[in-house]
């Protein structure tokens, strides 16, 4: 099965607040990421700081993360990943850089995007 890039020229990644499985920002990056690869992602950076910040937190490699999107993972095989290879308290470490740390950056961007704030 192919998963499809998002043309993220036409719409926006999903939300940084938005869980995929236990995690924050996974979903959002998995966007940017398949984008990227596709030639599609517009604007957006696919390892953005806080991208990589949620990275490091969860202590998966942008190299790791970058196989695995090359692989065509679905979102299930990488909920997968993250729960095979990221402990109780990186998940937490990595959610909460993302909605704690970042809220303010998390505001602006839905806002610019139209997403109301959780």
């Amino acid at each position: 099965m192919t998963v499809t890039a998002p043309d993220l020229n036409a719409s926006f990644p999903r939300a940084g607040r938005e869980l995929l499985g236990r995690y924050t920002w996974l979903g959002r990056l998995a966007d940017k990421v398949r984008a990227d690869h596709a030639g599609t992602a517009g604007e957006y950076i696919a390892y953005c700081g806080l991208s990589t910040g949620f990275l490091d937190r969860a202590g998966v490699s942008v190299d790791d993360f970058d196989a695995l999107i090359k692989k065509d993972a679905s979102d299930a095989d990488l909920v997968s990943y993250f729960d095979k290879h990221v402990d109780d308290a990186h998940r937490e470490a990595a959610n909460a850089y993302v909605l704690d740390d970042q809220k303010a950056h998390l505001d602006k961007q839905d806002a610019e995007e139209g997403k109301t704030a959780a």
